[in-house]
C-alpha cells in the first residue's frame, strides 16, 4: 500500500499560485504609489514655472541696461565678418575647394593656383586633376576629373585622344564622332619624273606668222641637258620656238620675257638684278607640258627642274592607316572618308587636298 504524502506537498500547487499573486498585488501597489509620487512632482515643478518672480525691475534699472548694451554695427565691407555673417568665401578656380573671397591665390598648399582679378567662378572651366578638361564635360562622359591620365587615352578608340575630341568638340564615346583625318595627314616624299633640261640664254628674234596667220614673236632659246644627278651637259641645243630639242624628247612651245627681278644674295644681301624668264616645253610623246624658269646661278630662289607624273605620298599618323602616293586628280579613302588630291607644288613642297564630303581644301606641307 502506497504511503501518503504530507499535507504540503499534496497543496504546493495552491501554494505557488498563492505567491504569483502576492508578487503581482506587490508590484500594482508599487506602481500606485510611484505614479503619485511623480504626479505630485509634476505639479509642483508647474507652480513653480507659473509663479511670478516677486522681485520688480525699476524702470531706471532696465533703461541703464538698454544703455549699456552696444548696439549691432554695420559691416566696414561685404567681406568683413561679424557676430551673425561668416566670412565670405568663394571657390577656387583650380581645385574649387572655398578660399577666402579676397584671396589672389589659393590657400591649399597642394594647388596655390593664382585667382582671377574679377571675383566671378565659371564652374564650367573648374579642371581639378589640371589635364585640360574641364570636369563637367569629363563627368558628361563618363571620364575621371581626378585622373589627369585619361586625357591622352582613346575611350571610343577612333585614334583620336580624349583631349583631340574636347578641343574639336566631337564626342569621345562615339567613334564615329571625331576630329577630321586631315589633321593626322602629313606629306611625305613627291616623286616624278624630272624634265632633263634647263634653259640657260634666249634671244628675241624678228615677229613671224605662224601657221594660224597669227604673229607672234618666236625666240632663240639656249639649253642644256641635265642628268638624273642634276650635272648639266657641255652641248648647248639652241632651239626656235615650236622646233624640238635635240633628242630629249621634248620641244619648245613659246618663251615668256620677263623683267629680271631684284633679288638680294649673297652674305652681304646684295641687290642684284636677276632673270627670271620661263620657257614652257611640250614632251613630243604624249604632249605633256611643264615650265621652266631661267637658270640664273645668282637666282636662289630658282625651283630646280620641274617634275613630270608628279605623285605625293600622304602619310597618316593613325593606327591601321598605311600611306598612299596618289598623283594631282587622284582620289584616296581613310577610313571610309574620300579625299581628293588637286594640286602639288613640288617646288614649294605642298600639296592641296580636297576632303570630297564637305568640298573644303586643305593644305599639307
Amino acid at each position: 500500500m502506497a504511503k501518503e504524502l504530507p499535507p504540503i506537498l499534496r497543496q504546493y500547487d495552491r501554494l505557488i499560485a498563492v505567491a504569483v499573486l502576492a508578487v503581482i498585488a506587490v508590484s500594482l501597489l508599487y506602481l500606485i504609489l510611484f505614479g503619485l509620487q511623480r504626479q505630485k512632482d509634476l505639479d509642483a515643478y508647474r507652480v513653480r514655472v507659473a509663479a511670478p518672480s516677486s522681485e520688480t525691475i525699476q524702470p531706471q534699472a532696465y533703461a541703464a541696461a538698454v544703455t549699456a548694451v552696444e548696439p549691432l554695427k554695420p559691416r566696414a565691407n561685404a567681406t568683413a565678418p561679424d557676430l551673425f555673417t561668416p566670412e565670405r568665401r568663394f571657390l577656387c578656380v583650380k581645385c574649387a575647394r572655398p578660399i577666402p573671397a579676397l584671396a589672389d591665390v589659393c590657400t591649399y598648399a597642394d594647388c596655390k593656383a593664382e585667382q582671377p582679378k574679377e571675383k566671378k567662378i565659371d564652374l564650367s572651366t573648374i579642371d581639378s586633376d589640371g589635364d585640360g578638361l574641364p570636369d563637367v564635360w569629363e563627368l558628361a562622359h563618363k571620364l575621371d576629373p581626378q585622373n589627369p591620365d585619361d586625357a591622352d587615352l582613346d575611350a571610343d578608340e577612333d585614334g583620336f585622344t580624349n583631349a583631340e575630341e574636347y578641343a574639336a568638340k566631337t564626342d569621345p564615346r562615339d567613334p564615329k564622332s571625331h576630329p577630321g583625318y586631315e589633321t593626322r595627314m602629313k606629306l611625305g616624299a613627291i616623286s616624278g619624273e624630272k624634265v632633263p633640261l634647263r634653259v640657260n640664254n634666249a634671244m628675241q628674234l624678228p615677229a613671224e606668222k605662224g601657221p594660224d596667220g597669227k604673229t607672234y614673236t618666236p625666240f632663240m632659246v639656249t639649253f642644256v641637258s641635265v642628268s638624273p644627278d642634276g650635272v648639266e651637259g657641255s652641248t648647248p641645243l639652241r632651239v626656235k620656238t615650236g622646233d624640238p630639242i635635240g633628242k630629249s624628247g621634248f620641244k619648245l612651245v613659246s618663251y615668256t620675257k620677263l623683267d629680271k627681278k631684284p633679288i638680294r644674295v649673297g652674305p652681304h644681301k646684295t641687290l642684284l638684278l636677276v632673270e627670271v624668264s620661263t620657257a614652257q616645253v611640250a614632251r613630243i610623246a604624249d604632249g605633256k607640258t611643264a615650265t621652266l624658269t631661267f637658270h640664273d646661278p645668282k637666282n636662289p630662289d630658282w625651283p630646280g627642274e620641274p617634275l613630270f607624273e608628279q605623285k605625293a605620298e600622304i602619310l597618316f599618323d593613325l593606327p591601321g592607316v598605311e600611306p598612299v602616293t596618289v598623283a594631282p586628280g587622284a582620289t584616296f579613302t581613310v577610313k571610309g572618308e574620300t579625299f581628293t588630291l588637286r594640286d602639288l607644288d613640288p617646288a614649294a613642297k605642298t600639296v592641296k587636298i580636297e576632303k570630297n564630303a564637305d568640298k573644303r581644301v586643305f593644305e599639307l606641307q
